[in-house]
């Protein structure tokens, strides 16, 4: 099997050729026939890599300014309740979820800000899928599939998490058909040559 998306188009577009042909047998058809779907879903899979892969370099450092002012703001709460002042651990856990959030956000997607630069320009549309992404991220923290202090995890176990929840997460973002109407594009948009396609 191919490792590389261009070598898995090039793969699929050969065996789409060789079934064209009438002289196959039955036996070398259904075999190829098979090949080919093989090939179409391992060459999905390496397209949504390739989108993770973009996604993530492109919003890394949103996430990483975004996540250092939230931790900013959350040992400024955290210091308030040692200090004795109540009614603050609701704040609390929405900076916990909120971190959770630019952690383990699925990379397939556009990076919704918490902090937008104009938070006027936000739709009505991207502040309900924002909701539903970090309502789902409270219920998994909830749940224990998603740390409750994302801070005292290290990066090896970062990376388990993601790996075992980006099923989960990735559920959530496909609950509105306009995300999944934004993966098709950008899975479109990352090929570079329309002949393979």
């Amino acid at each position: 099997m191919p490792t590389s998306l261009t070598a898995c188009k090039k793969q699929v577009r050969n065996v789409s050729r060789l079934l064209k042909r009438d002289s196959l047998d039955s036996a070398t058809r259904v075999d190829l026939e098979r090949r080919l779907k093989a090939l179409n879903i391992l060459q999905s899979q390496l397209s949504n890599a390739q989108v993770d892969k973009a996604n993530a370099s492109r919003y890394h450092g949103i996430k990483f300014f975004e996540r250092k002012k939230i931790i900013r703001k959350l040992a400024q709460v955290e210091n308030k309740i040692k200090e004795g002042e109540q009614g603050l651990e609701p704040k609390q856990h929405e900076l916990l979820v909120n971190l959770n959030y630019t952690t383990y956000y699925p990379n397939e997607f556009k990076y919704i800000s918490l902090y937008p630069a104009d938070p006027s320009k936000t739709t009505e549309e991207t502040k309900e899928r924002q909701k539903v992404i970090r309502d789902k991220i409270a219920q998994a923290m909830e749940d224990g599939d998603l740390p409750k202090d994302p801070r005292l995890v290290n990066a090896e176990d970062r990376k388990a998490i993601r790996k075992n929840n980006k099923l989960l997460l990735r559920t959530v973002s496909l609950a509105h058909n306009s995300n999944a109407e934004y993966a098709e594009s950008s899975s479109d948009a990352g090929s570079e040559d329309e002949f393979f396609a």
